[in-house]
């Protein structure tokens, strides 16, 4: 966990050193286009792969009775 955090605090240090702004681009529009297309498609990539599990676990539970 603590070589996690030293990790992201290098990242940081380095994003400073190059000038890139966490703020600006997390208002960049297009990234803020980009990131909802993401969370969309994983969401319902998740729902695919929820429904699969699901059934699955009744045919296993089936299959036992």
């Amino acid at each position: 966990m603590v070589h996690l955090i030293i990790w992201v605090l290098i990242g940081l240090l380095a994003l400073s050193f190059f000038g890139i702004s966490l703020r600006a681009l997390v208002d960049n529009p297009t990234n803020q286009d980009n990131m909802e297309f993401l969370t969309s498609t994983l969401e319902i990539g998740w729902a695919y792969i929820e429904a699969w599990i699901l059934e699955v676990w009744h045919a296993l539970t089936d299959w036992t009775k």
